[in-house]
């Protein structure tokens, strides 16, 4: 009997080994700790720069769709006025006669007559980059703001009349438009470094009237 409850009982220095291996196995070491918490640094960087390239693109993006539907309302004026009026003519003394001459003129402005004679221009400022507008009324206005490059190419062309009687070219056969907008002002969440956002279109139009 006495033989068994000695077999039975454990030894001390078992009983102190098995808890030291279960208290190595409760939680991380220090190493282990730092080496987590590096991992886990390393990934929020990671991600806090991806979103924050994201929201940067995102404000550039924006900033070129203004721009795009500013140019595009603007090229979208001139090219109807252009389409429906009679007359066209350079605003510059220079171009003018290079156009009266049948040469191809370019100008940083247009003169358009209606069929009522009544005169609409615009004109490029390069100082102010400003488009400036007088419509049929003598109403003086802004067109766009921003302009970084405008420029019109006339290519010439001779009325009926002026064919008969030999004289100078007194139509617009085709003009081509070349507008450049440039934002002011970047977005706060644009990148200092970045360069302001420019957007060019090009377009010609032929007036209705000097073809059908």
């Amino acid at each position: 009997m006495i033989a068994n409850r000695s077999n039975n009982r454990r030894r001390p220095g078992a009983r102190r080994h098995a808890g030291a291996r279960r208290g190595r196995g409760r939680g991380l070491g220090l190493v282990e700790l730092l080496l987590a918490l590096s991992i886990s640094a390393s990934v929020l960087v990671a991600v806090a720069y991806a979103v924050d390239v994201s929201f940067r693109a995102y404000s550039v993006n924006q900033e070129q769709n203004t721009l795009m539907q500013r140019a595009r309302i603007t090229m979208h004026r001139l090219l109807t006025q252009i389409r429906v009026t009679a007359e066209h003519q350079p605003v510059n003394a220079g171009p003018l006669a290079d156009f009266k001459a049948g040469k191809v003129a370019i100008d940083n402005g247009i003169r358009l007559l209606d069929e009522d004679g009544r005169e609409t221009s615009y004109k490029y400022d390069p100082f102010s980059k400003e488009i400036g507008c007088v419509d049929a009324d003598g109403n003086e206005f802004v067109a766009v703001r921003g302009v970084e490059a405008f420029e019109v190419k006339f290519e010439p062309m001779k009325s009926e009349t002026s064919l008969r009687a030999g004289g100078a070219y007194d139509l617009l056969m085709r003009a081509t438009i070349k507008l450049t907008v440039r934002n002011a002002d970047q977005s706060s969440d644009v990148d200092e470094k970045a360069a302001p956002q420019t957007v060019s279109l090009t377009a010609s139009v032929v007036p209705r009237c000097n073809v059908w």
